[in-house]
């Protein structure tokens, strides 16, 4: 791949404006490409990898969505900028998914350190939380989420979950139920909901 003659920032600019708009359109390949050329112009622009980490996380390539987003968070540290909380959580869900809950758990505290709104941080926490087997833990951060986005069945049948480890069964039933309520295609509520 051969670097264009014009290598500026707003020739970055354009690379990450066309990035996002593939993207917006699911077009995520498309979307890498245009981010590998602004990567090829400027490797030190923290939006950039950022936005590639979060393009090959969307891709299933995990660990090297996991590197873009370390390279984001270390660049991007200094300025306090406004997609550090983001790259913190999108780190977070790519650990979750590798089954790395006390990582997946860290980088969502992070995020939430930065940006406390952030319904998806509170909730990958709580994913996390849940399998480390802290359980109190665990509700607390699927009600925080909950609080932000209470129409989330993923929240409620977490939550459940985390009632029901916890020994609250009438807990974890009225949250499936309400998992159910909010989406009644939602199979592993109903299963949850039975063995409850």
């Amino acid at each position: 791949m051969t670097v264009p003659q014009q290598s500026t920032k707003s020739t970055v600019s354009d690379y990450i404006g066309n990035a996002d708009v593939k993207l917006g359109r699911g077009r995520v390949e498309s979307a890498l490409a245009e981010l590998d050329l602004a990567y090829l112009v400027d490797p030190d622009d923290a939006g950039v990898r950022y936005r590639r980490g979060k393009a090959l996380a969307l891709l299933g390539r995990l660990e090297a969505a996991v590197a873009e987003l370390d390279a984001a968070i270390t660049l991007d540290a200094g300025n306090g900028g406004a997609g550090i909380a983001d790259a913190w959580l999108q780190r977070g869900l790519a650990h979750l998914a590798l089954e790395r809950w006390a990582d997946a758990a860290a980088d969502c505290g992070r995020a939430l350190e930065v940006d406390a709104a952030l319904a998806a941080a509170w909730q990958g926490r709580g994913q996390a939380r849940y399998r480390l087997g802290w359980y109190d833990d665990a509700v607390a951060d699927f009600t925080a989420a909950l609080s932000w986005r209470p129409d989330d069945a993923a929240s409620w049948y977490g939550r459940g979950l985390a009632w029901r480890e916890a020994g609250r069964t009438a807990d974890a039933i009225a949250d499936f139920t309400a998992a159910i309520a909010l989406d009644d295609r939602y199979t592993v509520a109903y299963v949850a909901r039975g063995k409850a």
